[in-house]
C-alpha cells in the first residue's frame, strides 16, 4: 500500500509531510521493533519519547508515522525535530482508531493468502526432517519447518509458516497458529494454544472494534508449557517466551508480552498485554500482571497477587497482595487487619 491507500482505509487521515512519498508501506511496526517500510503510531509525548532512540533506525528503514494531530501541532521544537526526520507523516484526530482501521488491511495482506485447508505435505512445500515423529491425525500447514527428532502427537494442528526446532515435543491436541517459532528441546502439553489472536479492541461509537493481530510468537529453547495454556500472538511484533521458562497448566500470556530467561509461571497465572518480566521472575498460582507492567530480574510475586497496570518494580522485588506491594509490608498490613478483627469480635 502507498500513502493514498492508507487514507482510503481511514478517511480521517491527513497528509502532513511528504505526500508524494513513492515507496510501498508494507507493515505496521511497534515503536521498539521496526520493520522496513512500515508505519508507527504516536499519540502523545510518552510514546514519542519511547520512539526517539529508534528514530535513526526508522529513517534507515524508511518508516513513517501516524501522529495525533493536536499533539503534532502543539509539540515543542525539540520533539518535532526528531519526528520530522521521518520520510513521511500523516496526522489523525484519533490515533487508536486509525491503528485499528489500518490493522485489518495489513493483517489481510499477511494472513488471507494462507492455505489453511490442504496439508502442506500434500502440497510439497513443507521442510520436515526425516527423523521427526508425526502421528496420524496431525495437520501440517504450508511452509512449515520441523527439525530433527521432533514429536507431534495426534490431533495437533500446526498452521502455515510455523517453525519447530530439534527435539521438541508437541503433545495431543495442541494448536499452533501461523508465524510461530518454537526453539529446541521444548515441551508443549495437551490442549494448549500458541499464537492465537491477542485480546485487543478499540472502543468507538458504542462498539468494541477489533485490532487485527499478526505479530506471531517466538518461544526460545528449553521451554515447557503446561496443558490448557495460551500464548497470544503479538499485535505487530512477536510475543516472546525466553529460554528455559516454565509455564504451568492454565496459564495465559497475552499479546506483546516479553518473558526473559528462566521465568516460572504457576497455575492460573495471567500476564496482560505488553508486560515485561525480566530473567528468572517467579509468579505464584493465580497471580496476575497488568498491562505494560515491568518486573525486574529475579523478582517473586506471591500467589493471588496483582501487579497493577504500568507498575515498575526493580530487580529482586518480593511482592504480595492487591495491588501488589512489598511482601513484608503486605504481610504486616494483613496481620494488623486480622488483629483488629479479632479485637472487635471479643
Amino acid at each position: 500500500m502507498k500513502l493514498p491507500d492508507l487514507i482510503k482505509y481511514d478517511s480521517s487521515l491527513k497528509m502532513v509531510r511528504n505526500p508524494e512519498w513513492p515507496e510501498e508501506i508494507l507493515a505496521i511496526s511497534a515503536l521498539d521493533a521496526l520493520h522496513p517500510q512500515s508505519v508507527v503510531f504516536i499519540k502523545n509525548a510518552k510514546l514519542l519519547e519511547k520512539f526517539i532512540p529508534f528514530v535513526d533506525e526508522a529513517v534507515r528503514l524508511k518508516v513513517g508515522a501516524v501522529v495525533d494531530e493536536k499533539f503534532y501541532l502543539l509539540m515543542n521544537a525539540e520533539l518535532k525535530t526528531h519526528l520530522d526526520k521521518l520520510p513521511w507523516i500523516l496526522s489523525s484526530l484519533q490515533v487508536p482508531m486509525s491503528l485499528t482501521l489500518l490493522s485489518k488491511p495489513f493483517y489481510d495482506a499477511k494472513m488471507k493468502g494462507l492455505n489453511l485447508q490442504v496439508d502442506g505435505r500434500q502440497m510439497g512445500n513443507t521442510d520436515i526432517d526425516p527423523s521427526a515423529h508425526i502421528s496420524q491425525g496431525v495437520f501440517i500447514g504450508e511452509n512449515v519447518k520441523i527439525g530433527a527428532n521432533v514429536t507431534i502427537m495426534a490431533g495437533s494442528v500446526v498452521l502455515p509458516h510455523v517453525e519447530i526446532s530439534d527435539n521438541t515435543t508437541i503433545y495431543p491436541n495442541v494448536t499452533i497458529y501461523p508465524f510461530t517459532k518454537i526453539g529446541k528441546n521444548c515441551r508443549i502439553h495437551s490442549a494448549s494454544v500458541i499464537g492465537g489472536d491477542g485480546f485487543g479492541y478499540t472502543y468507538h461509537q458504542g462498539k468494541h472494534v477489533k485490532i487485527w493481530h499478526s505479530g506471531g510468537v517466538i518461544i526460545h529453547d528449553d521451554v515447557e508449557i503446561g496443558s490448557c495454556s495460551a500464548v497470544d500472538m503479538g499485535t505487530f511484533s512477536p510475543t516472546i517466551i525466553g529460554e528455559g521458562c516454565r509455564l504451568d497448566n492454565q496459564v495465559h500470556v497475552a499479546h506483546n508480552v516479553k518473558l526473559g530467561r528462566g521465568c516460572v509461571l504457576c497455575g492460573h497465572v495471567g500476564i496482560a498485554g505488553s508486560a515485561v518480566l525480566e530473567d528468572y521472575v517467579v509468579l505464584g498460582g493465580k497471580a496476575g500482571v497488568g498491562p505494560d507492567a515491568h518486573i525486574g530480574m529475579g523478582s517473586q510475586i506471591a500467589g493471588n497477587a496483582m501487579v497493577n497496570e504500568g507498575a515498575i518494580w526493580p530487580a529482586g522485588s518480593k511482592l504480595g497482595g492487591h495491588p501488589a506491594r512489598d511482601l513484608k509490608e503486605w504481610m504486616k498490613g494483613f496481620a494488623y487487619v486480622r488483629t483488629m478483627s479479632l479485637k472487635e469480635t471479643k
